[in-house]
């Protein structure tokens, strides 16, 4: 008789364990990253869509709070108010404050400059002596940070993609590294169309890159949370559900 009890109080324990999962917001902190995240987006684009629908999935509801790229890594780190940051490369010093999930994104890096300068890019050897644009807070993978280290280039980091393409226009800067469909978004919404048929980019990516949705050491759940969007993100992929998101970026949905 006294498997009765416990069975109950293990259905309990369990139901009110299902119940603490289901409709918990998780507060998620992002920064500007358009066409991918963009506050101003449907959705707030494609990639905050994904990850929207696959915390849904797992029973949570999220809410995401944006702010400038440059504080977003502390705040998320270190404040404990939020329960993940969305979208990172991999960089191993990042281990030591967050777990990273599997990828969510390939982004592919290309450089923009001026038509009128006819200047070849396509492979990093070819930009040594250059001065490059950059945003603050971001890194352009191992190979060019290190040029930068190194001497090979300079770089001037500044806030905005907008303000990196008028430094581009004004002859401030030789190129800019940027995602290729963030850069191609800007120039659609920041520019004028006059000023932003006066651009180009390079055809040959110099970093094809993954990036993750990142998970704070100093939550208690963060490893909970990573491998139950990893699961739905795996399922996503498997159902070709996936990649619906980024085909209905390419049809103007966002």
């Amino acid at each position: 008789m006294r498997l009765i009890p416990l069975l109950a109080l293990w259905l309990f324990l369990t139901c009110q364990s299902a119940l603490a999962t289901q409709g918990r917001v998780l507060n998620i902190i992002v920064g500007e990253w358009p066409p991918f995240v963009s506050k101003q987006s449907k959705q707030h684009g494609p990639v905050a869509h994904l990850i929207r629908d696959l915390f849904k999935e797992a029973g949570y509801e999220v809410k995401f709070h944006f702010a400038p790229w440059g504080r977003v890594y502390s705040l998320a780190a270190n404040s404990q108010l939020y329960d993940a940051t969305a979208v990172w490369m991999h960089k191993p010093e990042r281990e030591q404050d967050f777990l990273f999930s599997e990828a969510v994104l390939q982004e592919q890096f290309v450089f923009f400059s001026l038509k009128s300068r006819q200047l070849r890019a396509e492979r990093l050897e070819q930009i040594v002596g250059m001065r490059l644009g950059g945003d603050i807070a971001y890194s352009y993978g191992p190979e060019l940070d290190k040029m930068v280290a190194d001497g090979k280039v300079t770089q001037q980091k500044v806030t905005d993609v907008k303000q990196n393409f008028g430094k581009l226009l004004r002859g401030r800067i030789d190129l800019y590294p940027q995602e290729l469909q963030v850069g191609l978004a800007e120039l659609r919404s920041q520019l004028d169309p006059a000023s932003a048929a006066l651009i180009t980019h390079s055809q040959t990516p110099f970093l094809r890159n993954d990036s993750f949705v990142m998970f704070p050491r100093k939550m208690p759940d963060s490893a909970k949370l990573r491998d139950q969007f990893n699961q739905q993100l795996q399922q996503t992929i498997a159902s070709g559900r996936y990649q619906t998101y980024f085909n209905r970026l390419a049809q103007g949905a966002y």
